[in-house]
C-alpha cells in the first residue's frame, strides 16, 4: 500500500519547519519531496520523511551548518562522532570569542569610555634579544607566542646563555590571508651569544605609544584598537610591528592578574 502524500503546508506543520526552509532544502537537495505536481510544481511529502525533517530542524536549532547535517544524516558511527568532535570544538571556540568580547565591552564599561587605557608616548631603548619566528593565524596568536617564547627558554637554558627582560612578541600586519608573523623575543646579556636554534637580533628603539593590558592575552585586541584609535585621533604614524611586552610571568599569576606593555611604534 503506498504511503499518503501530505500537501507541504501539513508537512511543515507536523514537523515544525517552515514551508520556505522546506522549500530551500528542496534546492538544495537536503530534503526532496516525495513527490512535486508537473502542473502547479506544489511539494508532497510522506510522514516517513517526517523524522528527517524533525532531525534537520533539531540540528539547525543547534546552529548546526547545512553541509555538517547533510554528513550526519548519512554517516556511520566513526564519521557520526569525529563529525560532532569538530562542531564541539567550533562552539568551544566561538564561546571563548564571546567571552573575550564580553570582556572588552565589561571593560569600556568600567572605565566609561570606548579607549578604556591611559596612553603614553616614551623613548624605548634598542634591545638586543634571541629570536624565533612563526606564521600564525589570529585566533592561535596567542597559543603560538606562548609556545615560541617557551621553546626560546629552553634553548637559552640548554646551551647555558644568560638572558634578562624584555620578553616580548612583534606581530607584524596580517597578510592577505589573514596569517600573522610572529617574533617572539627574550633580552639577551653580553657577550651576546651564538646559536643555530635561535636569532639574535636588535630590535630598534625610538618613540612610541603604549599602554598597559592587566588580564587575559586573548583581549588584547581591544588594546591593539586602542592604540590605533589613539594614534590617529592625535596624527601619528605607525612606523613598525606592534610589540608586547610581558611583565610577569602566566605559570607564576593568575590569568586576571597578567601584565603586558602593549606598544605601538609611531612618528
Amino acid at each position: 500500500m503506498s504511503e499518503v502524500l501530505m500537501p507541504i503546508g501539513r508537512f511543515s506543520k507536523s514537523c515544525r519547519l517552515t514551508v520556505k526552509a522546506l522549500r530551500h532544502y528542496d534546492d538544495i537537495g537536503l530534503l526532496k519531496p516525495a513527490f512535486v505536481e508537473p502542473q502547479t510544481g506544489y511539494r508532497y511529502y510522506t510522514q516517513h520523511q517526517a523524522k528527517k525533517a524533525v532531525l534537520i530542524s533539531m540540528l539547525r536549532s543547534l546552529d548546526i551548518a547545512i553541509p555538517t547535517i547533510e554528513q550526519l544524516l548519512v554517516a556511520d558511527d566513526r564519521e557520526f562522532g569525529v563529525l560532532l568532535e569538530v562542531e564541539q570544538a567550533r562552539i568551544l571556540k566561538e564561546m571563548s570569542r564571546q567571552q573575550q568580547i564580553l570582556q572588552s565591552i565589561k571593560r569600556m564599561s568600567q572605565k566609561g569610555e570606548l579607549i578604556p587605557y591611559e596612553i603614553a608616548i616614551r623613548t624605548e631603548p634598542s634591545y638586543m634579544v634571541a629570536q624565533l619566528s612563526c606564521r600564525s593565524a589570529l585566533d592561535r596568536l596567542v597559543e603560538d607566542g606562548s609556545r615560541l617564547i617557551y621553546q626560546l627558554y629552553d634553548i637559552l637554558q640548554h646551551e647555558g646563555r644568560g638572558f634578562e627582560d624584555p620578553v616580548m612578541c612583534i606581530n607584524r600586519d596580517p597578510d592577505k590571508k589573514g596569517e600573522v608573523i610572529i617574533d617572539a623575543c627574550i633580552g639577551v646579556k653580553k657577550p651576546y651569544p651564538q646559536t643555530h636554534s635561535a636569532s639574535i637580533v636588535d630590535i630598534p628603539g625610538g618613540t612610541v605609544a603604549w599602554l598597559t593590558h592587566k588580564g587575559s592575552y586573548s583581549e588584547l585586541g581591544l588594546a591593539y584598537n586602542s592604540l590605533f584609535a589613539w594614534s590617529q585621533e592625535f596624527g601619528y604614524q605607525q612606523r613598525d610591528a606592534m610589540r608586547e611586552i610581558y611583565k610577569n610571568d602566566p605559570s607564576e599569576v593568575s590569568e586576571d592578574e597578567l601584565i603586558t606593555e602593549v606598544i605601538l611604534p609611531i612618528e
